[in-house]
């Protein structure tokens, strides 16, 4: 069984791409020329009308949008990886909760910080687009240290162990925050980020993206 990823570096197709690493799968990688709007070209507009990445093209031909539902659809193709806990379990039920807390209350908020002008109309005056951008900014950090407070294991989120809602944690902070600030602030953070890139099946995937950071 194996994979295509439609990603770019550093992007949240690197959750998919940690994914498949941790449970040992095969996959191709095709990473998409952001900056030059490849992402919005007619061949991949085909296989994701929302123009966004990732995208996971399964071995039957079908595609799969949504770093969560990519997540999921793994996890359940792969159960003996455990890359979630079991069904049914009380620590499945926390890590699907963090996983959806990171996908719907942290990941759109880099969006605003990076393109506010996005969410304003056209003639918004430059003020305006930089005060959304800064209160945005401010929104994220108070998300991050919710987060920080959720982490219960040492060094996972969850005191079973790791699991996928881990790789959300690792890969969004590196986004947005300065290292000053997460030294700071998010110790918990930190320390799960240290400890996912030093696993050995992860390590060469995390930095492919991330580097050491």
């Amino acid at each position: 069984m194996s994979y295509v990823i439609y990603g770019a570096r550093g992007s949240g197709s690197a959750i998919v791409e940690l994914a498949c690493a941790a449970i040992g799968v095969e996959y191709e990688l095709r990473d998409l020329d952001m900056r030059g709007k490849e992402q919005r070209s007619d061949g991949y507009t085909a296989i994701n009308p929302r123009q966004k990445i990732p995208t996971l093209a399964l071995d039957a031909g079908e595609y799969i949008t949504e770093s969560m539902a990519i997540v999921i659809t793994l996890d359940e193709r792969h159960r003996e990886a455990g890359l979630l806990p079991a069904p049914g379990s009380k620590a499945r039920a926390q890590a699907l909760r963090w996983m959806a807390v990171m996908a719907t209350e942290v990941y759109p908020i880099v969006e605003i910080i990076d393109y506010p002008q996005r969410f304003l109309p056209a003639d918004a005056a430059s003020e305006v687009v930089t005060a959304l951008g800064g209160r945005a900014k401010e929104i994220w950090a108070q998300r991050w240290l919710t987060i920080e407070a959720a982490v219960a294991g040492e060094p996972y989120l969850l005191e079973e162990g790791f699991s996928a809602a881990d790789l959300y944690i690792a890969v969004l902070s590196r986004w947005d925050l300065e290292p000053a600030w997460r030294s700071e602030h998010l110790p918990r953070v930190e320390a799960l980020t240290a400890a996912l890139r030093a696993r050995p099946a992860l390590a060469e995937t995390w930095a492919r993206h991330f580097g050491q950071r």
